[in-house]
């Protein structure tokens, strides 16, 4: 994760950031995702909280899959390609990518998503809150961390 920043939080240090229309035109490629973090709230309709973490360099070995491949369109279409170890695609998402201020929007025909996004060097970090863990309450904090693999 983006050293140093709680969440919610936004980093003024780094000048290397890109949000709004900036982002817009910076977006378009193909992107990785090396890592993630969900703080669950509430876990399993307790009073307990749960971290859920996968490192850089841990992807394969804890999701025993290759990292999810996300490519967006310059027509703001986006696709997710997610493959086994054995590189066989297991699934694809597929819908339609729009940013607004620091605000990245995807719409697939199953759900829309809503994330902050700061983009650093070829890296983004993405943070929603999200139903993690299934109990009804969007009360997980989700941050995930893409690597821009080709533009």
């Amino acid at each position: 994760m983006f050293a140093c920043q709680s969440p919610g939080s936004k980093s003024t240090e780094n000048t290397n950031s890109i949000a709004g229309n900036n982002l817009k035109s910076a977006l378009p490629g193909t992107w990785e995702t090396i890592a993630f973090q969900v703080n669950i709230q509430s876990f399993q309709n307790t009073d307990s909280t749960f971290t859920m973490e996968i490192k850089e360099g841990e992807w394969e070995s804890q999701m025993q899959m290759r990292p999810i491949q996300t490519v967006y369109e310059l027509t703001n279409k986006y696709y997710s390609t997610y493959k086994n170890l054995s590189d066989s695609v297991i699934r694809i998402e597929r819908g339609i990518w729009n940013v607004f201020g620091d605000t990245l929007l995807l719409v697939s025909p199953d759900a829309t998503y809503t994330y902050q996004f700061l983009l650093q060097n070829e890296k983004a970090e993405l943070r929603t809150l999200l139903d993690w863990d299934g109990d009804g309450q969007e009360d997980d904090e989700y941050i995930g961390i893409q690597k821009r693999i080709k533009k």
